[in-house]
């Protein structure tokens, strides 16, 4: 299945980013963590979500969608 940022959100003076995808799922980044733990992945029933492989897809949206709208 092939995931879509449908919208995203700045909190916290734009220290954190929220972004809803397609399929309902959340991506919590934190822009003054490391990066290795600056995202949080969450599904459509705000439950964590522990496989790689599909937080690897839900990154992949994440940065598809940074790279398309030149956000840092």
């Amino acid at each position: 299945m092939f995931l879509s940022v449908s919208s995203c959100a700045c909190t916290c003076n734009g220290m954190n980013r929220e972004y809803m995808l397609s399929d309902g799922s959340i991506v919590t980044e934190n822009l003054y963590l490391p990066t290795f733990s600056r995202f949080r992945y969450f599904d459509c029933h705000s439950q964590r979500v522990y496989k790689k492989s599909e937080q690897a897809a839900m990154k992949s949206a994440v940065e598809r969608h940074r790279k398309q709208w030149k956000i840092s």
